[in-house]
């Protein structure tokens, strides 16, 4: 039986990060001595409660309103006061944003713009929401962001972030940690979140938090890529984001216009932002912290929470006073043991009829109807990012269509006429893009509802020997080799015998991907053919420090997944600069896998 502190209604199972608020944990809600659900529970400071947080927490259960239930605030959010006041929403698996760029830095994993650009369109959403209800965050920072495994982003201390900068002057401590974002305008609540905003961006970028005082022009002047582990200025166009939220010039006067700039740059540039990427970087990087988080949490479901009943309290409780009291008549001692052994009894008997009663379901059908449910949500959420990019290009098609009208000079009308065809054709991408993402989502609900349906079979008549079906062992799917990079040629070195100094990162052993088991149970893509294309950034040492995907099949399939870790288990040589070995990526590598029937 795991140990457990008591919180409120709540007790307290690990502690999963802390910053300048308190900490956040994951914890047990318990229905009588039963699990009921995990939830995460936001504990504050010592400086805080001095500061008078405890009797003004209650003021945030008014904003918990006007957030609407939305998802990317956290679900089912409840306050609770008393001695220990603390705040509580659904559990989702992840980690703070702090958390993520903290140990991306210490072990030196690239953190690329597409990534950064994930993060901040989540946060962005949850800004845009509060201000349209009237609402400001305030307190925007890292320690703010909840990023899940399944790559989403949460805004999990919106409830009470007002409230708190408002008691910073009386907590010296949080207000230093905190400094670096509420730089912004102090009488402009929008400016302000967006002074935040940009600030964090920043930091996502180039690992470096964004100095308190001093020249910021300077600063974005400088500014690197060198969390993309990349020795270059930041992107034109990010660079002019970044200046018209950090440097009050050009200020975004309404929402509106914030988020119509920040789609224009998410949907027009080179980058695609998506929750599917970012997955793959939050299970790379937390591998072993997801992996211990879903031992524990299957241990904690399966605990006995008798001992932190009522019922368990009170026979402690007892037996405590009958050691304690020489002088207690003998009759009492009797009439305590009756008791204690009644509900003794009770709880065996309630115990076995847990145990023998339900039906008992299959593991294997549960786990793969929880996996089938994540990847769900996970389809939904890349729907949602392709019928934005979508909207966004039918708007930019629309308006170059009204500009053709207009523009009477030749020349103009030529280069918008390419301009047009170039955003016809994205536009036919990305409803083709609509259109398997429809496809994968109906594929998703026919195996979730195949798996209930094998589930309520099993669970309605006796367990018997289940019947091995021998699967045709597929053909292993051939890599292709990766596609060779031409060094960019010099005057100098046209028509020579030297070597180019610059060399990418090679493979030198391309480890063939299994097919994946999953694609064959769920017979999903295995008819055709199927590819995935990806990199790798590789170490000095020739190490794989991170697998970027650039094009995948997606779904439930596992292809994807199959690829990367085929990608991890090859082996290369490390990219070269003036001869000497550095960190850089390989050219594109190319897995196929083979249609089996």
């Amino acid at each position: 039986m795991g140990t457990y502190t008591r919180l409120g209604s709540y007790l307290l199972a690990s502690e999963l990060t802390s910053d300048p608020f308190g900490a956040v944990h994951r914890a047990v809600a318990i229905a009588g001595s039963s699990f009921d659900r995990h939830v995460l529970v936001r504990a504050f400071s010592e400086e805080l409660f001095q500061a008078g947080l405890g009797p003004r927490l209650a003021e945030a259960g008014r904003v918990v309103p006007l957030l609407g239930g939305a998802r990317i605030f956290g679900l089912g959010y409840r306050i609770e006061s008393g001695k220990t006041p603390h705040v509580a929403c659904d559990y989702v698996p992840g980690r703070s944003l702090a958390q993520l760029l903290d140990k991306a830095k210490q072990e030196q994993i690239p953190f690329g713009v597409d990534h950064a650009l994930t993060v901040i369109q989540g946060v962005a959403q949850g800004i845009v929401q509060m201000q349209a209800k009237g609402v400001s965050h305030g307190l925007l920072s890292p320690h703010s962001v909840w990023v899940s495994f399944e790559g989403a982003t949460q805004l999990v201390d919106a409830p009470f972030a007002s409230l708190v900068r408002s008691l910073l002057a009386k907590a010296p401590t949080a207000m230093k940690k905190l400094a670096p974002y509420l730089q912004g305008p102090e009488k402009d609540a929008l400016q302000q979140d967006l002074f935040a905003l940009g600030a964090v961006l920043y930091e996502l970028l180039t690992f470096e938090c964004l100095p308190v005082g001093g020249n910021l022009q300077s600063v974005l002047d400088r500014a690197t890529l060198k969390a993309a582990q990349e020795d270059v200025p930041l992107p034109a166009e990010i660079r002019a984001l970044l200046g018209r939220l950090l440097l009050g010039r050009q200020p975004f006067l309404t929402v509106e216009g914030f988020q119509a700039e920040l789609e224009r740059v998410l949907y027009e540039g080179e980058y695609s932002p998506t929750t599917f990427n970012m997955a793959f970087f939050m299970h790379t990087l937390f591998r072993e912290e997801n992996d211990r988080d879903a031992s524990a949490m299957k241990a904690e479901e399966g605990d006995n929470y008798l001992a932190y009943t009522a019922a368990g309290e009170s026979m402690r409780s007892g037996a405590g006073h009958m050691d304690g009291a020489p002088d207690a008549k003998p009759g009492s001692k009797n009439s305590l043991l009756l008791v204690g052994g009644g509900v003794a009894a009770a709880v065996i008997l309630g115990l076995a009829y847990l145990f023998f009663g339900r039906h008992r379901e299959d593991p294997a059908l549960q786990k793969q109807l929880a996996e089938l449910q994540l990847l769900k949500a996970q389809f939904e959420q890349q729907k949602a990012d392709v019928d934005a990019k979508a909207k966004a290009q039918s708007e930019k098609t629309a308006q170059l269509q009204k500009q053709l009208a207009e523009t009477k000079s030749a020349d103009e009308k030529q280069k918008i006429e390419k301009q047009l065809e170039e955003s016809k054709q994205r536009r036919l991408d990305l409803e083709r893009q609509q259109k398997a993402a429809i496809q994968r989502l109906a594929e998703q609900k026919q195996n979730e509802q195949r798996l209930n349906e094998q589930r309520r079979a099993s669970a309605s008549k006796v367990a018997a020997p289940p019947q091995v079906t021998e699967i045709p062992k597929p053909q292993q799917p051939v890599p292709e080799p990766p596609k060779p990079v031409a060094a960019p040629s010099s005057p100098q070195s046209a028509g020579s015998d030297v070597a180019p100094t610059n060399e990418p990162a090679r493979v030198l052993n391309q480890a063939a991907p299994a097919y994946p088991q999953r694609a064959i149970q769920l017979h999903l893509g295995t008819n055709q053919d199927q590819r995935v294309r990806l990199k790798v950034f590789v170490s000095e040492r020739g190490q794989v420090l991170k697998v970027s995907l650039i094009e995948g099949v997606g779904g439930a399939s596992g292809f994807d997944e199959a690829a990367v870790e085929a990608a991890n288990k090859s082996t290369f040589s490390p990219a070269t600069r003036d001869g000497k070995a550095v960190r850089g990526w390989t050219p594109e590598i190319v897995y196929n896998f083979k249609k089996l029937n």
